[in-house]
């Protein structure tokens, strides 16, 4: 008798464990990041408010592709950011993206500014936009392995360049965020952030915002 309620009171424990890991994965919390190593979490960490609005466990782990809703939601956008007719069927993506995300993605949100944007905002907002259409092009199987990562942690050494922590980014993205919508414009995410949620992120320990060092050295081939 005594063993069986031992048994019961392990098995208790292990669901209580498991259903806390699956919300903490849903919410973004740190350990939903397994990317495969540090430098690779911090590049995707840094469109991280709307993947984790986007979809459920956001896409910082194995990607398995994305379902059949996931990928009607995210293929017309996808191709209008990156410049591409959204006529265009998946082999005929396949066949140019990977060149005009080569030739583009340094320009994408940044080469119609209009007057008045804070250049420095609009390059926050860039930066987790890049990443951002740039995994979700490698979730629809439209950019190879190696290829995503490469543009992605180019990114990622552009964004730790222009600022000097997640905070700085954080505001900044929020200031961008703000004045793209201010033209009509909208996405998934579908709302605004304050400045108030980016201290809030900054701050709490669990969020990849505040534990991950921003300082992290960062290569355009790091060893998964």
């Amino acid at each position: 008798m005594i063993f069986l309620l031992l048994l019961a009171f392990v098995f208790w424990l292990l669901q209580g464990g498991f259903q806390n890991l699956k919300e903490a994965k849903k919410r973004g919390d740190m350990v939903s990041y397994e990317a495969g190593s540090p430098e690779r979490n911090w590049a995707l960490a840094l469109a991280h408010p709307m993947a984790y609005h986007a979809m459920q466990g956001g896409f910082a782990c194995e990607l398995h592709g994305a379902d059949e809703a996931l990928a009607r939601q995210l293929r017309p956008m996808v191709l209008h950011h990156l410049g591409l007719r959204t006529d265009l069927s998946d082999a005929q993506v396949r066949q140019q993206l990977p060149d005009a995300l080569r030739q583009r993605w340094f320009m994408l949100d940044l080469q119609r500014l209009q007057r008045g944007d804070d250049p420095r905002a609009a390059m926050a907002f860039a930066c987790a936009r890049v990443t951002f259409f740039v995994r979700s092009a490698r979730l629809l199987d439209w950019v190879e392995e190696e290829p995503q990562w490469d543009l992605l942690m180019l990114n990622a050494q552009r964004a730790q360049q222009c600022f000097d922590s997640w905070r700085s980014f954080g505001q900044a993205y929020a200031q961008g965020r703000a004045q793209w919508l201010a033209q009509g414009r909208a996405d998934l995410l579908g709302k605004t952030v304050t400045t108030e949620e980016v201290d809030q992120w900054v701050s709490e320990a669990k969020h990849p915002w505040h534990a991950m060092d921003w300082g992290l050295p960062l290569s355009a081939r790091p060893t998964a």
